[in-house]
């Protein structure tokens, strides 16, 4: 019977043992879910989406989306259509080409000042960005030649694929009751693929950045990505 009761006894606290980290791990995450709630309450619901123009982003058409997801802490997506961009040419600037692409960017914003609320005053946080082009035919300028002139190349079009990664800081500020504005800086690299068929040399001769692979049809290359950053908003 002794035996029995102490049994028993064991499986309960075997029990009870194996019930208390569970219990432990509910009450924690009730209480995050609490503190969750508190600081949604804290959050700027006049200005906690805005809808942005970038004007400053030559060659391209930028609009981008910022919602705050805590009272420090938003995420931005832009998307952008990019008709305009630069090649190397035998001087000592760039060579501006027509092109038919989209860019998308993401990005994560801390704002950090104490005396203003999100997503207005100081911000830091890394962006990242995609980019694809296709650029306007014959950008390597070659001659036009029937296909049966013994000189003639064939040479496929321009396309460009590209990954930015950068660190961006800088502040917005509110116009009036619901306009904004934003300026802001970044440093980051960007690592691009150009691929165009039979295009050789020509290439590593066109593509702006230190060549770090090439072939007949490819050539990857990266380079700096210095950026400034204005944009006008509208919040909501």
């Amino acid at each position: 019977m002794k035996k029995t009761k102490r049994g028993n006894w064991t499986k309960g606290l075997c029990l009870l043992l194996l019930l208390l980290p569970l219990s432990f791990a509910q009450a924690q995450d009730q209480q995050e879910e609490r503190e969750e709630e508190k600081e949604m309450h804290n959050i700027d619901t006049e200005h906690d989406k805005i809808l942005k123009l970038h004007p400053l982003q030559i060659g391209e058409i930028y609009l981008s989306y910022e919602k705050l997801r805590t009272p420090r802490i938003s995420n931005e997506f832009g998307i952008s259509y990019v008709y305009t961009s630069y090649l190397k040419s035998s001087d000592w600037f760039p060579e501006d080409k027509s092109t038919i692409g989209i860019g998308v960017r993401m990005s994560q914003r801390h704002y950090t000042s104490k005396k203003k609320n999100a997503p207005f005053g100081f911000f830091h946080g890394p962006m990242l960005g995609y980019r694809f082009l296709a650029f306007e035919k014959n950008v390597f300028g070659l001659e036009e030649l029937p296909p049966n002139d013994p000189n003639y190349k064939y040479v496929g079009r321009l396309y460009v694929n590209a990954l930015d990664l950068s660190y961006q800081a800088g502040g917005q500020f509110p116009l009036g009751k619901q306009f904004t504005f934003e300026v802001a800086a970044s440093l980051g690299v960007r690592a691009k693929v150009a691929k165009a068929d039979g295009a050789g040399d020509m290439l590593e001769d066109k593509i702006i950045g230190r060549i770090v692979h090439s072939d007949e049809n490819t050539a990857a290359a990266i380079v700096p990505l210095p950026q400034l950053k204005l944009s006008l908003g509208y919040a909501f």
